[in-house]
């Protein structure tokens, strides 16, 4: 193995890290790259992992590699039938999952989850210690992005951040009904079935009660059979949205579990569309989002062209 340290000087601060090792190495730009993503390269102590990583003066830069390896860039990051990654990183990876797709394993749920693809998909690129960390949950049939930690620290730092509520996620939703209010704010206590797991709005006062909040706006009203309304997260509970609305009267499309089936769409009508935090590792914000995906935009033609979205009692 060859090694070189190479320390940052005052002309070389806001230079990529894949420029450095160009410039002051003589390696090709692939063959940086290719390092970099085969970890072959640290700064400041820790694995660099991004070649568009910047220096600041000072900076010091320790590389090493085989001189007899051919180094090139890892493939674009992990995607699959279900999933598409969006971002990755050393600290965590954002991806946009499909309804239908587990996010994490669950009982008498088949097929692998999408933090198990994840983990899959990491091993198959030559990760050893792959582990995508839970940092928050959308239901199953819920599409849309999640993101994933992946190491302990990055863990620690995102759960703080969701249980503060201090990201922006926001969902579009389509509710049965005209919902009139063009804004608004709902804030309702919700508990949790021991044995059904079903949430359903209570009481503050009762046993296990957990406060959930959220604003929402309309988008677009179809007559008085559906509205399309864009929800931002004050608190993350389970099912929330889906249970909040239901509770006004006003279940989502589709939603066969607080609401009812629909002719128009086969699941829930909820997309989990924006997520902006702040990066782990720097305290930068970072912003991600999933367009609507196909299934829904059907829904939206076919509720414009006058579709009903429930069921009658004879087609249940």
């Amino acid at each position: 193995m060859e090694r070189r340290v190479l320390v940052a000087e005052a002309a070389h601060a806001g230079r990529t890290v894949q420029r450095q090792l160009h410039d002051l190495l003589g390696m090709s730009h692939q063959a940086a790259r290719g390092l970099i993503d085969a970890g072959g390269v640290r700064c400041n102590g820790r694995v660099v992992t991004r070649a568009d990583h910047r220096l600041a003066e000072g900076d010091r830069l320790e590389a090493a590699w085989d001189p007899a390896r051919r180094y090139r860039p890892s493939p674009a990051p992990t995607s699959g039938a279900g999933f598409r990654v969006l971002h990755e990183d050393e600290a965590l990876a954002v991806v946009e999952k499909e309804a239908g797709v587990l996010t994490v394993p669950a009982p008498g749920h088949a097929g692998p989850s999408l933090a198990e693809r994840l983990e899959e998909g990491w091993r198959r690129r030559g990760h050893k210690r792959a582990r995508a960390h839970v940092v928050h949950r959308i239901d199953l049939y819920t599409s849309g992005l999640v993101v994933f930690a992946r190491s302990r620290g990055a863990w620690e730092d995102l759960k703080a951040q969701f249980a503060s509520g201090s990201p922006e996620r926001v969902y579009l939703a389509v509710a049965e009904g005209r919902v009139d209010a063009d804004s608004g704010r709902l804030v309702h206590h919700l508990t949790e079935h021991p044995k059904s797991f079903k949430v359903q709005a209570t009481l503050p006062t009762d046993r296990g009660a957990r406060r959930a909040a959220s604003r929402f706006r309309v988008l677009e009203r179809f007559a008085d059979a559906a509205t399309l309304v864009e929800v931002s997260l004050e608190t993350g509970r389970r099912n929330q949205i889906r249970v909040q609305f239901a509770s006004t009267g006003h279940p989502l499309v589709g939603d066969i579990a607080y609401g009812h089936p629909s002719p128009l769409i086969g699941r829930t009508a909820l997309h989990a569309a924006r997520l902006r935090f702040r990066h782990p590792l720097d305290g930068r914000p970072v912003d991600f989002r999933s367009e609507i995906p196909g299934d829904l935009r059907r829904l939206l033609r076919r509720l414009r062209a006058g579709h009903v979205p429930r069921m009658s009692k004879e087609d249940i």
